[in-house]
C-alpha cells in the first residue's frame, strides 16, 4: 500500500481526510446536542412564561371547574405544541397539574424554587419514565414570590432522534465531499506519480542501452521541471554514448591502418617476400607507420588528460610574438617544401600574453603545421596579432580548397577530416585541432574559424584570443 509514491500519496491523504472528517463530524454532535438543548430550553421558557400568568389567571385568582377544566386543556396544548410534559407543582413539590398524570415530583428537580432559577436535569424522574427524559424546572411566580415551578420533560431519544436527523444530513454532506475529495486525491496522486514511473521506466531502458527514450512533458510544475532536467540529461547520455562510440570506430580505425601497414610489412620481410634491397625502404615507412601511431597514441592520452579535472595550467608571462618566430623557424623545411611565403604583421611587436607557454607553442605548432598542409603551393601565409577589446588576437590565414559550412561546424571534432583533407593529409588522426580547442577552453578563451572565397581561390582564418599581461 506504501510502497509506491502514488500509494503514499493516495493513503496519506485518504487518512487524513477521514481522520479530519471523524473530528468534525463528533464535534458536530456535540454541537448539535447542545444545540438542541438550549432550543429546548428557549422554546419552554417562553412558554414557561405565559404558563405562569395563566396559572395566575385561571387558578389563583379563578378557581371555579370551568377555570380549571381551560387550564387542563390550555397545559394539554402546549404540551402537544412543543412535544413535552408539563407538570406544574406547588412549593412543597405537590402536583397542582400534568398532562402526563405524575404522581410526584422528585426533589432533585425543585432546586429551582430554592435557587430562583431555571434549572436543567437528565433522570428518568423516579422512574416514573422508562427512559431519561431532559427536565427543565422554571420557577413560578406571582406577586413576586415563588408559589412552585413548572416542569418540561421531553424524551432524550427523542431529542437525540433530532441530533440524529441534523448529524445524518452532516454526514451525508461530508460523505458526498469526502468521494469527491478521494477523486481528486487519487487524479491528483496519479498526476504526480505517473511522470515519475515514466521516468524510472525511461530510466532503465536508458540503462539498458535505449538512449533514444524520453519522458513526455505534460506540466509546467516541478514535475515538468523534472522531467525535461531528465530529457536533458537522457539527451546528453546519448550524445556521449554516440561520440563513444564514434570515438572507438575512429580510434579502431585510425589505430588499424598502420597497424596493418607495420605487420605487413614486417611478415612481407620475414617470409622473403621483400628483398633485401628494399627492406631499407619498407623498414623506413615502418617506421614512419610507428611514429604516427605514437603521436596517435599521445595525441589521445594528452586529451584525455585535458578533459579531466586534475590537469592543471603552468600560467605565466610570454611574448607570444617571439613564440610564433620559434614555431615559423621550426617549421622552416616544410614550408620550402611547398614553396610556400609567410607574411607577419605584429601588432605591437612585442605582445605580452598570460598562459601556458608550452600549451600555447602546441597550438600555434599545429595551426601552422595545418595552414602549410593544406596550403596551395606557392601560395601565401598569413600571421597577425593585434590587441581589440583589451585581449591579444592572433590570426592564421592560408589559401587553399573551399570548406564546407558543415565541415567548419566539426572541424574541431575529434578525428574528424573532411574529404579535402583525407586526400591531402594521410599522416594526420584528426586530433589537431581538437586538441587546439580543448587547450584554448583550458584558458577560458575562444577561437573561431572562417572561409571566403577570393581571387585567389578561398581564404581560410583561424583566430583566437588570449589574456594581455597587467603590468
Amino acid at each position: 500500500m506504501f510502497k509506491s509514491i502514488f500509494g503514499r500519496m493516495f493513503w496519506t491523504y485518504a487518512i487524513l481526510l477521514v481522520f479530519v472528517i471523524s473530528i468534525i463530524t463528533t464535534s458536530m454532535t456535540l454541537l448539535f446536542s447542545r444545540f438542541t438543548e438550549r432550543k429546548q430550553i428557549e422554546t419552554t421558557s417562553s412558554v414557561a412564561r405565559s404558563i405562569e400568568y395563566w396559572t395566575a389567571t385561571l387558578q389563583i385568582e379563578q378557581t371555579d371547574a370551568l377555570s380549571a377544566r381551560a387550564y387542563s386543556r390550555f397545559l394539554d396544548s402546549w404540551s402537544k405544541l412543543i412535544d413535552s410534559d408539563i407538570t406544574v407543582v406547588n412549593r412543597d413539590g405537590e402536583v397542582f397539574d400534568s398532562t402526563c398524570a405524575i404522581p410526584y415530583v422528585p426533589d432533585a428537580v425543585l432546586d429551582c424554587i430554592e435557587k430562583n432559577r431555571i434549572t436543567v436535569h437528565k433522570s428518568d424522574f423516579g422512574g416514573f419514565y422508562k427512559s431519561k427524559v431532559l427536565t427543565v424546572a422554571f420557577p413560578l411566580h406571582y406577586k413576586d414570590n415563588v408559589i412552585g415551578a413548572i416542569l418540561f420533560n421531553k424524551s432524550i431519544a427523542d431529542l437525540r432522534h433530532t441530533v440524529l436527523e441534523l448529524l445524518l444530513m452532516f454526514i451525508f454532506s461530508a460523505l458526498v465531499s469526502l468521494l469527491f475529495a478521494f477523486i481528486i486525491v487519487y487524479i491528483q496522486a496519479r498526476k504526480i506519480s505517473a511522470p515519475i514511473v515514466k521516468i524510472n521506466k525511461t530510466a532503465r531502458m536508458i540503462a539498458s542501452g535505449s538512449f533514444g527514450e524520453r519522458v513526455d512533458i505534460t506540466s509546467r510544475d516541478e514535475i515538468g521541471q523534472l522531467a525535461s532536467t531528465f530529457n536533458f540529461m537522457a539527451s546528453s547520455i546519448e550524445k556521449v554514448e554516440n561520440n563513444r562510440q564514434r570515438f572507438i570506430s575512429d580510434v579502431s580505425h585510425e589505430l588499424r591502418t598502420p597497424m596493418t601497414s607495420i605487420s605487413g610489412f614486417v611478415q612481407g620481410m620475414l617470409d622473403g617476400t621483400i628483398a633485401g634491397e628494399k627492406r631499407e625502404e619498407y623498414l623506413r615507412i615502418v617506421f614512419d607507420e610507428s611514429t604516427r601511431l605514437t603521436k596517435l597514441v599521445n595525441d589521445m592520452l594528452d586529451m584525455s588528460k585535458m578533459q579531466s579535472d586534475s590537469f592543471k595550467l603552468d600560467i605565466t608571462a610570454f611574448d607570444i610574438t617571439e613564440l610564433i618566430c620559434v614555431c615559423l623557424i621550426s617549421l622552416e623545411n616544410r614550408i620550402n617544401d611547398k614553396n610556400l611565403d609567410v607574411e607577419v604583421d605584429f601588432r605591437p611587436e612585442n605582445l605580452k600574453t598570460l598562459g601556458d607557454k608550452d600549451q600555447i607553442k602546441r597550438v600555434i605548432i599545429n595551426l601552422l603545421d595545418n595552414a602549410i598542409k593544406f596550403s596551395h603551393n606557392g601560395s601565401t601565409i598569413d600571421i597577425k596579432t593585434s590587441i581589440t577589446g583589451g585581449k591579444a588576437h592572433i590570426t592564421v590565414s592560408n589559401k587553399g580548397d573551399n570548406i564546407d559550412e558543415n565541415d567548419i561546424r566539426h572541424l574541431f571534432d575529434r578525428f574528424y577530416k573532411t574529404d579535402q583533407s583525407r586526400a591531402k593529409d594521410r599522416t594526420g588522426a584528426g586530433l589537431g585541432l581538437s586538441l587546439v580547442q580543448n587547450i584554448i577552453r583550458l584558458h577560458n578563451q575562444t577561437i573561431t574559424v572562417d572561409c571566403k572565397p577570393d581571387e585567389d581561390g578561398n581564404t581560410s582564418t583561424i583566430t583566437f584570443e588570449f589574456t594581455l599581461e597587467v603590468e
